[in-house]
């Protein structure tokens, strides 16, 4: 009884936390990183970013693709660092002080992608996704899978997994 006593208390405790999230809100939310590039806005799972740094200072890397950046040294690990607009849409992103980029670790790859901003995490109600692929340029078709939609805004889910696996991404060399 005394048990009984225990758990119903840590419950009302929790209900009176107002930063408490209970389980059923939890259930129907996603969370994501979000970022902008091309002046639209994405979110990729929160497993696929590793972290958020500012650009750092990169070697060139010769006989790369123009969207290369280079390599870096982050905190004695080699990150390759990519210019994700450019790599996309063909053309250089401009540099700005929102420029962020996001560190993703996936199998035995550690990569940076530089993007225009980063919106911090952004939460969503799973109700709200859409898995038509028609609001995403074809460009970008690869990559995205579906996209929610909030506060009249879509918000493309881009798989850096799926960036990962393309052939053109990972054959970077102009040889």
């Amino acid at each position: 009884m005394a048990a009984n006593g225990f758990i119903e208390l840590l419950r009302l405790a929790k209900r009176g936390n107002k930063h408490y999230v209970n389980q059923d809100n939890e259930v129907n939310r996603w969370s994501g990183i979000a970022f902008e590039i091309m002046g639209q806005y994405f979110v990729a799972p929160l497993g696929e970013v590793s972290e958020v740094i500012y650009p750092p200072k990169c070697t060139p890397v010769p006989n790369t693709q123009a969207w290369v950046r280079g390599v870096a040294n982050i905190r004695g690990r080699l990150l390759s660092v990519a210019d994700l607009t450019h790599y996309v849409a063909g053309h250089r992103s401009q540099s700005s002080r929102a420029q962020k980029v996001l560190c993703i670790q996936h199998d035995d790859h550690y990569v940076g992608l530089i993007v225009d901003q980063v919106l911090g995490i952004q939460h969503f109600n799973k109700k709200s996704f859409f898995s038509n692929q028609d609001a995403v340029e074809d460009i970008l078709h690869p990559y995205c899978r579906g996209y929610f939609q909030q506060h009249n805004q879509k918000w493309q889910v881009f798989l850096f997994s799926q960036l990962l696996q393309h052939p053109k991404y990972m054959n970077a060399s102009i040889l």
